[in-house]
């Protein structure tokens, strides 16, 4: 129904999804998913997998973001958008998402990875 408006439709949910991951965007039609963590597919893997297939939304693990320095959140990020750069079908982001324990800094990290003149106010 949503196609049939002309829309997109995603997915976000938690959890092991290696044995039906084909499932959500062939027979569901899910256009994007969202949540991943890196003891189950790091998103680098899910993009590699599925991007040309599925939205890969997000991805930067929650553990990595909150025990990582900022240096290594930015490299990974980086890292995803030069494995995404000249396709399509990944979206910079959380793998899941961002809880309040989560150090302020590290979030930082992540977003001004895309607009390093960010200006945050605490």
């Amino acid at each position: 129904m949503t196609h049939d408006k002309g829309k997109v439709t995603g997915m976000h949910s938690c959890g092991n999804f290696t044995g039906i991951f084909e499932d959500l965007y062939e027979k569901i039609g899910f256009d994007g998913k969202h949540s991943y963590e890196d003891n189950i597919m790091p998103v680098e893997d899910a993009y590699s997998r599925y991007g040309d297939k599925i939205a890969v939304l997000g991805g930067i693990d929650m553990n990595f973001m909150c025990r990582a320095d900022e240096k290594d959140i930015q490299k990974r990020c980086r890292k995803m958008l030069e494995m995404s750069e000249g396709r399509s079908g990944y979206a910079l982001g959380s793998g899941n998402s961002v809880a309040p324990y989560m150090p302020l800094k590290n979030y930082f990290a992540l977003l001004k990875t895309v607009n390093p003149d960010l200006k945050i106010d605490k």
